[in-house]
């Protein structure tokens, strides 16, 4: 199975990390470099990596494929048979889960922010991202500008790869969930919440 990880930051080492030694391809994306100002909370990077493009420093680590720049859902090379989703951006989200409605393909979407986190896994099928979410917000904070305590990626991370590893398995039972985190510093047991297909929404017609 080729997976793509979309993201190797705070979740994307952790996800990455935990995928490298299953049956898989892994191919990770994303445009940005490691600035020191990373190094708390992504401990796939160290010191030596600053500067360098976080897409094939993680891939050479973990004997994937790198690629610097942004996720676009037209390019075959980048759909996988698994989507993960482990950037901090909304649009890509929503991009990648309506990619992965369409294709027909699984995709797991992970989000850590100050304490807690969630990570919601689709399949066909089963409600979707925007069942529940419905359409990028207008205006969310990000890590950078909100923070993120640095275990939390790690607890998000390690969840996320868990849940995506069960898809590899062909185990779709989670599909149609979302797994809550609410404060990693009171609980790192995720709430579950298994949500309905929304009446409207696209991925009806799937």
């Amino acid at each position: 199975m080729r997976v793509v990880i979309v993201g190797a930051g705070g979740l994307g080492g952790p996800i990455a990390l935990a995928l490298a030694r299953a049956p898989v391809e892994l191919t990770i994306v994303d445009p940005d470099r490691v600035e020191l100002s990373n190094l708390h909370r992504q401990v796939q990077f160290s010191d030596a990596d600053v500067g360098a493009a976080k897409a094939t420093r993680l891939a050479a680590r973990v004997g994937g494929v790198g690629i610097v720049g942004r996720w676009t859902a037209p390019d075959q090379a980048l759909a996988g048979d698994l989507i993960v989703d482990a950037s901090d951006d909304p649009a890509t989200k929503f991009a990648i889960a309506d990619h992965a409605v369409a294709t027909r393909r699984p995709y797991v979407i992970a989000s850590a922010l100050r304490y807690g986190g969630n990570v919601m896994v689709g399949a066909p099928g089963a409600a979707c991202y925007r069942c529940l979410f419905e359409d990028v917000p207008d205006e969310v904070p990000s890590c950078a500008a909100a923070g993120v305590l640095g275990p939390v990626v790690g607890v998000i991370g390690g969840l996320a790869a868990a849940l995506a590893l069960r898809l590899v398995a062909n185990d779709r039972r989670d599909a149609g969930s979302i797994y809550v985190v609410d404060d990693a510093r009171v609980d790192h047991a995720p709430r579950v919440v298994r949500f309905a297909r929304r009446a409207g929404c696209t991925c009806r017609s799937s």
